[in-house]
């Protein structure tokens, strides 16, 4: 006895064969388009429904020139990454849009990592995506191949990195923290709490976030009388614990420390207790991010809360807008997202 094949597509012939209607009927009813009975089109839908219908998206996109399908170069980093993911997740599929996420598992600073990120734009590309959004920790390296996606004109959302200078082109839509008022309320609350010798622990400078936590930090100092900043830059968490170290025995010695996100505030409490100091008792400590483990922590950590499901939803909206050419200016948008000091146990009165 023959097995019963299973057909692996349904056609718009045989709707209109069950239907009657013509192909052209047809198709305007499942694209819910034209003027068309609503008996005519529930008709159609549940002929097609039965049939097991579904749409072929890779003849639509050869016929459109757009795939409904976005490439993200974001990993689940930490549990702020997560939730960006989380955002871009809920704002592409609300629009009928899928995704391809990846990105490079190599060390940024391996010889062939701009060879491997090489490797996932084109990867993207040849899926004919219609846009690509990337995280910060991508975006410096993404400047060594811009020609690879300026010469296609395709759409780009950079999440906390400006893409400046030469590179900086009008296909480029910006969506980052709020960092001036993140800044604004730190400085303040320390001030209030008395402190006037801060330390900051910055990141690398080639990534815009961090350069502008810093450069933002600085200026709320000024306007804050009487208060000074000690500043070290790592390059990497390796680094953390040296500088750390260095900012903690310095004289005289800082009694609040920003980090600049939870990761190197984490590191920071192990520096403390190696020196036998209590938090906050004879240090402050100040995180970025509010990642998942920042309430966890002994004390808990107080911190500037990104909302990174809101940023999510926001760069998956640029994309969509800016690749569907709703956008006609040319120029670059720049969103800022809100953040939020949660404040803890871990800054307390300055001695």
């Amino acid at each position: 006895m023959a097995e019963k094949q299973t057909k692996s597509s349904v056609s718009l012939r045989e709707i209109a064969d069950e239907t009657g209607y013509s192909i052209t009927t047809v198709s305007r009813a499942l694209r819910k388009r034209g003027e068309i009975s609503d008996t005519t089109r529930q008709e159609v839908l549940n002929t097609a429904k039965r049939l097991r219908y579904r749409p072929n998206m890779l003849a639509k996109g050869i016929q459109t020139g757009k795939t409904h399908t976005m490439g993200v170069m974001v990993p689940p980093y930490d549990s702020y990454w997560t939730d960006v993911l989380y955002g871009i997740h809920d704002g592409l599929t609300s629009d009928d849009y899928s995704y391809i996420n990846t990105w490079c598992e190599l060390d940024e600073k391996h010889e062939s990592y701009s060879d491997v990120l090489l490797d996932r734009l084109y990867r993207l590309i040849d899926r004919r995506v219609d846009g690509i959004i990337l995280w910060p920790h991508l975006a410096p390296l993404y400047t060594e191949h811009i020609e690879e996606l300026e010469t296609r004109n395709l759409p780009v959302v950079t999440i906390d990195h400006e893409i400046s200078g030469k590179h900086r082109l009008s296909f480029v839509d910006i969506v980052e923290t709020d960092e001036k008022r993140g800044a604004e309320m730190v400085a303040g609350h320390l001030f209030d709490l008395g402190h006037r010798s801060i330390a900051h622990l910055a990141w690398d400078e080639s990534y815009q976030w961090a350069k502008s936590r810093k450069q933002y930090f600085q200026q709320a100092l000024q306007n804050k009388p009487g208060m000074t900043c000690m500043i070290e830059t790592i390059l990497s968490m390796e680094e953390a614990e040296e500088k750390i170290l260095k900012l903690l025995c310095s004289v005289p010695r800082p009694t609040a420390l920003y980090a600049c996100n939870d990761h190197v505030a984490k590191v920071t409490y192990a520096v403390a207790d190696k020196l036998n100091m209590k938090i906050p008792d004879d240090l402050s400590v100040v995180g970025y991010a509010d990642l998942e483990f920042s309430s966890w922590m002994h004390p808990q950590l107080t911190t500037v809360r990104q909302h990174g499901r809101q940023t999510g939803r926001t760069a998956a909206k640029l994309l969509i807008e800016r690749s569907q050419d709703n956008i006609k200016s040319p120029a670059s948008r720049r969103i800022l997202i809100e953040c939020r000091l949660i404040v803890r146990n871990s800054t307390g009165p300055a001695k």
